[in-house]
Order: C-alpha cells, then structure tokens, then sequence
C-alpha cells in the first residue's frame, strides 16, 4: 500500500525587484548584451536564479551577457516576467526607433470611457445646481 504525499513545488527564482530605470539609461546601452545585462542586474537576482527560471544553460546564459549569443525570442516574454522588468525588449525596440505601449485590454478600455462619462456627468450637475441656485436667489 502506498500514500500519496502532498509536495508543493518551490519556485525557482525569487520575486524580482521592481525598479524604474530611467528610459535613457536604457537608450545609452550600446550593446545588446549590455541591455541584457542591464534588465538581469535590476532584478536583483542571481544569474542562476534567472537562467534556470528560463530552462537555459549558464554557458548559454553567460554567452548572452558577454554578446557572444542572444536570447531566443521565444523566451522574451519569460525573460521579462522573471527578471520583473522590459528594460531589454525596450533596448530592442529603440534600436528600430521605437518605444514599448502597454497594450489596454478590452476591460480597462471600458473602464475609462465609464469614468469619463461620470465626469461628464458630474460636471454637468455641478453647472445645473449652480444655475438653479442662481435662479433661486432672484
């Protein structure tokens, strides 16, 4: 007879730090691999934290942060959720002359037209109050 034992998986990397690089640090990296560079050290992890949330290999890793080799594309959308941060797909997109937008979703879209409208709406009682208290006063 056997029992099932409950293990929970331990994650293997820590939350990366949340830090706000300002956008022309990113810009004045010449490299690539500088902006790599750059995106890991802001995380506040360690490099093996990194390369093995990312399934690589540390000479692929290291290859990576000396230009030698790039990361795959594939795996940017890992890479910036495990190191917290887009400062190396920001890099990329300036190369182009361009700059990342946050993309709205449907929901958030929604959210602020209904807060405009309420604004609106807010506004235009505030006048019509104020009209018929200008009214009342005659």
């Amino acid at each position: 007879m056997s029992t099932v034992v409950d293990q929970t998986e331990l994650p293997l990397a820590r939350e990366p730090q949340r830090v706000v690089v300002p956008i022309e640090l990113i810009r004045g990296k010449k490299t690539a691999a500088a902006a790599f560079t750059l995106a890991c050290d802001t995380s506040g992890l360690e490099d093996k934290e990194i390369y093995l949330a990312l399934g690589i290999d540390a000479g692929y890793f290291s290859n990576i942060k000396k230009g030698k080799a790039t990361l795959q594309g594939d795996l940017i959308r890992e890479f910036t959720r495990v190191v917290g941060n887009k400062i190396y797909l920001e890099w990329q997109a300036y190369q182009v002359g361009c700059t990342l937008v946050v993309i709205k979703t449907e929901a958030e879209r929604r959210a602020e037209a209904a807060e405009r409208a309420r604004d609106q709406a807010l506004a235009e009682n505030k006048l019509m109050r104020q009209l018929l208290e200008g009214r009342g006063r005659t």
